[in-house]
This record gives C-alpha cells, structure tokens and sequence, in this order.
C-alpha cells in the first residue's frame, strides 16, 4: 500500500509519523511512504523518512522531489533492506545509479520496450547503453512531466490509436501545437510512423 501524507493543515514531522504508525497497525500489507511534495503538498525530509521507516511494515519509499541528492541521503539513512523507488521521469538514469531498485512511471503505456531495456541495461551495470536508452527517451519524459501525466498520456495513446475517452474535469486536453509535438517525438521514438 502506498501512502501519501495529504491535509489541508501543516503536519508536523511527529504526527506525519504518527500517521504512518497508526496506518501501519491497522494492516498487516507492506507500505511504501510516497513523497511527493508537488501534488501532496509536504516534503518529508530524509530524517522523517528515516524515522517512518522504523515502523516495521513500512518497507518501502518511492521518492518523487526530484532531487537526486535527496536519494543520495536516502540511501546514507537506510537500511539495505528499504527499497526505494524513483518517481521523477527526467531522473530515472541518476536514480537508478544513486541506488533506486525502479522507477514509477507512466511512460510504458508508450514506450514499454525502451523503458524496460533501460532497465535491463542498469541491471546488467551496462551503463553506457544505459545511457544512451536514457537520453533516447528524456525528451518524451519531459513532455510528459512538463504537460502533466493525464494530459500527456491521454494524447499519446489516442495518437497510437487507443481510445481513452475524455479527461475527468477540470483537466483539459492538450492544445493542438502540443499533441504536434507529442506526434514529433512519437514519431523519433519509432512508436508512431511519420
């Protein structure tokens, strides 16, 4: 189960641990603590985290700042034993070297093999392929990062003919000089033909 410290109200550090704590007790489920700070409005230092992840099923971080650095010390605070997980696209290369056992990303509804390679190169310490996988990909990762996931994705695969219907409101389609753009990258990604 992943969470996400959310409220309208500024928690303290104590009683986002206790949060984690009380969730922690009413299940028995692995979790995994989700910092967030763009959409869930608070930044859980590396020292919280460290103090979260002392709650015995609380086994798991998907760190999402997009500070490398920020992993960096997650891995100097944690045990082996903690998995954590990068949720930023355009640092899936840097997180995977700092230490991260995967990546959360939306990016394989359209481009699941390169994803998947990227991977396989890391894990076979192929960097250079790895590499050059990587900044294959980057600038559809940063389409999708700087037009928003629903958007993004929701043109993409209507462009490689899935149809996903319209987006929930208040969300808006992407304007047509940016699903232009999506169409480009597709296209030099190999998904689309030109």
């Amino acid at each position: 189960m992943m969470i996400i410290p959310t409220s309208y109200w500024k928690l303290t550090d104590a009683e986002i641990v206790r949060h984690f704590d009380t969730v922690a007790k009413a299940i028995s489920l692995p979790i995994a603590l989700y910092n967030n700070p763009a959409t869930g409005g608070i930044d859980l230092s590396p020292e919280v985290i460290s103090k979260v992840l002392e709650i015995p099923n609380v086994t798991m971080v998907k760190e999402s700042t997009g500070d490398v650095n920020r992993m960096h010390r997650l891995v100097q605070f944690a045990d082996e034993s903690v998995a954590f997980y990068n949720g930023s696209n355009p640092l899936a290369l840097a997180a995977f070297v700092a230490g991260a056992r995967g990546w959360c990303t939306a990016a394989p509804h359209l481009i699941p093999a390169l994803n998947v390679h990227l991977y396989e190169a890391i894990e076979r310490k192929e960097l250079d392929l790895a590499r050059a996988l990587f900044y294959r990909q980057l600038p559809l990762l940063q389409f999708i990062v700087k037009h928003g996931l629903p958007r993004a994705l929701s043109a993409g695969l209507e462009l490689t003919g899935t149809q996903v219907g319209p987006l929930r409101t208040p969300l808006l389609p992407l304007e047509a000089p940016q699903v232009e753009e999506l169409r480009r990258i597709l296209v030099k990604l190999e998904v689309l033909r030109a």
